[in-house]
């Protein structure tokens, strides 16, 4: 199977210059329930316009609906399913699991695509979104290559993020934005607080800021790890930009194909630098890049390409030696020991090596030995905007005899069509000639077809222009139909929705915590969930042995498959002591653990149908997202089903696969074996804190797996709404995470979350 080119589309603009720069696969968003709600988005004609031409060119067009949604949206969500399911759509993204459960119950000829906001991670959740009914996985961004393989191993189609911007935290997961400003990430509005300087020990940097990906010479590798589709990143992007992208994947995709992969050329990767580039490219979490290989903290915007140095300031003017071309309508940026200068260059073209003058504004701190980079190349952005539309070669035949009727056959090389005229009167002047007629027929105009072989068969005929335009006209138009028809997948049948029923069931205050010291002053009728800080064998076993019997374990919202399966053993060698399992992830449903399981915060709850779904799939309990106002989550607990509600607690606002610690040290490899705070070095990650430049400070708190660290980042206050849940009577989660202890959470400076607090 040849790997899928796959594009964003934000846009008309940017969807039209994907398809012309060879993508397979655009994916673009509806109106409502996208996550990148920036993005232009297609509204129902839009939407209808673009699978049209899509489908003509043969390009299979996804569409997200991969936002978590409230009770009040489901039925406009199903509205949407049933929507796509009647204009084509190849596919649809989903991340909510209410969303999916009304996807695979009313319209299950419409494939599913676990969007990358589920955090699929390993093999194991690969394999439960298969027994679920889903077509494909989008797998987390901090996959492994060999995690890719045992992914796609399970038989499930893989999708791997190939080029652009990435997430810090693990996608589905990030709360930041949501907590401090209202705009969920999980609703499409991030207002993208990781791409802002911070305070790490008093030193300033972009220090969540990752660089952007770029995989265009680990296709061979990607493919030979079973991938069947690489995703570009850019629905917020331009259209050149996409244009750009696709264009180099396309080719590096057709020399996989072809058995004669080769990587981009000099001329080909600074070009995919020029569209856009953070602190340079990484190969990503797939080829191992780690902490400082990550994280960019120099700058969170473009950083161009280098192609010169200021020789010379004098006044308004500045000289400046070519490392590259410069071209009239270049837009540049100076930058040394003062603030950023960006100017748009006016002027004639000057070759490498040469030296070009620019007029500066008065404001201007220019200074010799500025470095000259290139933002915007004017050359380039052209070739994209003029790159030619794809165009569908055709063959013609056309029989123009006397007496019979005329007849055009167009075929594309697979749908053939056929029209008819009227009957072909004899020339008694001029008559048809096979010139005139390829000479007409081959004028295929503004469609997207253009003529190849074109066979006449003609003598003596008379046929008027007029009528041969028709012909043409109309078979062109009939063979674009059938070439939609036969790419546009079979819609299938639609059922209407099920009877909405939640077990109705009292829950304990359930309370999680991370040491043993936390749970001494635990009431004795509370539930305790252990969240240990270190997953590694020998604390796993020290610590569960000092806990007492009934004590639930909550498994790391993601590991590698290895480590998922070794910890199912080391539950099912310790079910005589542990009361049950909280889920982390929601690919951990896959797994029999032999015990209780429920449905921790690392699989979201914003709706009943969500609720609904995992008590099928065997949860004893779910947790309500935080997002939630009260108003939200008395609709979502009427008439008391067992779902907790996190009531106290620091919230987490990111999960990040790097080492905030390890990345100011400038370590780039080691993550797996380091042993800072093992050591308790000075350099750890303990007691360490993000600070944002206007007071506000985010404890960092690590997750030890044995394959390396994840790192929680939380929230400064603590949220309290424990006088509110128990006023409504509702099952309460406390976390513990930096408390003593569970008698000492009075007298902080808390917040109420989002009890008042709608999200975007």
């Amino acid at each position: 199977m040849r790997m899928e080119n796959l594009a964003p589309a934000g846009n008309w603009e940017s969807l039209e210059r994907a398809v012309a720069a060879g993508a397979d696969a655009v994916y673009l968003g509806y109106a409502a329930y996208s996550a990148r709600a920036g993005a232009g988005n297609f509204d129902r004609r839009q939407l209808a316009d673009a699978i049209a031409f899509c489908h003509l060119h043969h390009v299979r067009v996804h569409v997200t609906v991969n936002t978590l949604v409230k009770d009040s949206e489901l039925e406009g969500v199903e509205d949407v399913l049933r929507m796509l399911r009647g204009l084509g759509a190849d596919a649809v993204l989903i991340q909510d699991l209410g969303v999916l459960r009304t996807a695979l119950k009313c319209v299950p000829g419409l494939a599913v695509h676990a969007s990358t906001q589920m955090a699929i991670h390993n093999a194991s959740g690969a394999a439960w979104c298969r027994s679920v009914g889903m077509k494909r996985v989008v797998l987390a961004r901090e996959c492994s290559l060999d995690e890719i393989r045992k992914a796609a191993g399970t038989g499930i189609e893989v999708e791997v993020f190939g080029h652009g911007a990435q997430c810090v935290s693990v996608s589905g997961e990030c709360l930041f934005s949501s907590m401090v400003g209202d705009r969920s990430g999980n609703r499409g509005r991030c207002a993208q607080p990781c791409r802002r300087d911070y305070l790490l020990r008093g030193q300033r940097g972009a220090w969540l800021s990752p660089r952007d990906v770029c995989l265009r010479d680990r296709l061979d590798e990607v493919a030979g790890a079973g991938a069947v589709s690489v995703k570009l990143e850019g629905r917020l992007k331009r259209p050149e930009y996409v244009a750009v992208v696709a264009d180099s994947y396309r080719r590096g995709l057709d020399g996989v194909a072809d058995g004669c992969f080769h990587p981009a050329d000099s001329a080909e990767k600074t070009q995919l630098l020029q569209m856009f580039q953070r602190g340079g490219f990484m190969d990503g979490y797939a080829f191992g890049a780690e902490d400082a290989g990550v994280i960019a903290p120099e700058r969170v915007n473009h950083g161009g390409v280098l192609i010169g140095t200021v020789e010379d300031v004098s006044g308004r003017l500045a000289k400046i030696r070519l490392a590259a071309p410069l071209h009239d309508g270049d837009q540049l940026r100076l930058e040394g020991g003062h603030p950023d200068y960006e100017m748009l260059y006016a002027g004639k073209e000057t070759p490498t090596g040469g030296i070009a003058t620019l007029r500066l504004r008065e404001d201007a701190r220019v200074r010799r030995g500025d470095r000259v980079v290139r933002l915007t190349d004017s050359a380039l952005m052209r070739w994209a905007q003029e790159l030619p539309q794809r165009t569908i070669r055709v063959t013609m035949i056309f029989r123009a005899m006397p007496g019979e009727p005329l007849a055009l056959t167009v075929s594309d090389g697979t749908s053939v069509v056929t029209v008819t005229g009227g009957i072909a009167a004899e020339a008694q002047k001029r008559a048809l000639t096979e010139e005139d007629a390829v000479r007409s027929l081959g004028k295929t105009g503004d469609t997207a077809f253009t003529a190849g072989e074109i066979r006449v068969t003609t003598a003596r005929a008379f046929v008027p222009v007029s009528e041969l335009n028709r012909l043409r006209r109309e078979a062109l138009e009939q063979l674009a139909n059938a070439r939609r028809d036969a790419f546009a997948p079979e819609p299938g049948a639609s059922f209407p929705q099920d009877e909405l029923i939640l077990p109705a069931g009292k829950l304990p205050t359930t309370v999680l915590f991370r040491a043993i010291s936390q749970i001494a002053d635990v009431p004795p009728d509370a539930r305790l969930v252990w969240s240990p800080e270190d997953w590694r064998e020998t604390p796993l076993e020290e610590g569960l042995a000092a806990l007492p019997d009934g004590v639930w374990l909550q498994l790391p919202t993601v590991s590698e498959e290895q480590t998922l399966q070794d910890l199912r053993a080391f539950v099912l060698s310790h079910r005589d002591r542990l009361g049950g399992v909280m889920l982390g992830s929601v690919g951990q449903l896959g797994l029999d653990w032999r015990l209780p399981i429920g449905a921790g915060s690392g699989i979201p709850v914003m709706n009943r149908r969500a609720a609904q779904f995992l008590f099928e799939q065997g949860c004893a309990f779910v947790t309500a997202s935080p997002e939630l106002t009260g108003g939200e989550l008395r609709v979502l607990l009427d008439g008391d089903p067992p779902i907790l509600v996190p009531a106290w607690g620091r919230q987490q606002l990111m999960l990040l696969h790097h080492c905030p610690a390890r990345t100011l040290l400038g370590l780039r490899e080691g993550h797996s074996s380091c042993a800072l705070c093992d050591r308790n070095s000075p350099d750890s990650l303990r007691g360490l804190t993000l600070d944002d430049p206007r007071g506000y400070s985010y404890p960092l708190q690590r997750v030890r797996l044995p394959e390396g660290c994840l790192v929680r980042l939380l929230n400064e206050r603590p949220t309290d709404i424990r006088r509110e849940v128990a006023r409504a009577g509702w099952p309460m989660l406390i976390e513990l995470t930096d408390e003593d202890g569970f008698s000492g959470l009075d007298g902080r400076e808390t917040t109420s979350g989002h009890w008042k607090r709608p999200i975007e």
